[in-house]
């Protein structure tokens, strides 16, 4: 029921007036094609109108009528599918890139890394990259870290099984440190490794 105040657009006035309008438009539109147009395309329209409908008629074992509605619900439903396959394939396309960039933010593959591990591996991964020796003090220079820095963190990363130490014994005995297969996994996915 309309508030008061509010009066419904659909008064039997408003429709009665829009009625004649419409009538006396239509009447005036056929006197003026009547006067100044040839409407032999009419009369021929007419005729074939009359008989594709006399064809829709016709006694066949599967009416015409029905075998066009069936025809005409095909073509509808393929288009249909085809709209809606062509716009929301670019949509589904970015909605799976965006559902896997907060799936791999959510469950990281890798553990989470603090800045100054985060430093150490982009250093061995630098190393590995050029088939460098990565030892305790080419890794310092490269972060700029402090050695005891840098072995806490060497540590870290190794119980993480991020990275392992080679020690050689002998005259020219030496600590190094190399990316293990998840390590070399982790720089991939984070850093240009080649």
């Amino acid at each position: 029921m309309a508030a008061e105040g509010n009066h419904s657009l659909f008064t039997f006035k408003a429709v009665a007036y829009t009625t004649g309008g419409f009538l006396f438009a239509l009447v005036s539109a056929t006197k003026l094609l009547d006067t100044y147009f040839d409407l032999t395309l009419l009369a021929n329209t007419k005729g074939w109108l009359l008989r594709a409908w006399n064809w829709l008629l016709l006694e066949t074992p599967i009416p015409n009528w029905s075998l066009l509605m069936i025809i005409a619900a095909l073509i509808s439903t393929l288009t249909v599918a085809i709209y809606y396959y062509r716009t929301t394939d670019g949509a589904y396309g970015e909605l799976h890139e965006i559902e896997r960039k907060v799936y791999k933010m959510n469950n990281p593959q890798f553990p989470q890394l603090t800045d100054n591990q985060t430093l150490l591996m982009e250093a061995l991964t630098y190393h590995a990259n050029f088939r460098k020796i990565a030892n305790l003090d080419s890794v310092c220079k490269l972060v700029s870290l402090s050695k005891l820095e840098v072995e806490d963190g060497l540590k870290q990363l190794q119980a993480k099984r991020l990275v392992k130490q080679k020690v050689t014994r002998g005259t020219f005995g030496a600590t190094t440190f190399e990316l293990t297969l998840a390590g070399k996994d982790y720089a991939l996915e984070r850093f240009k490794l080649t």
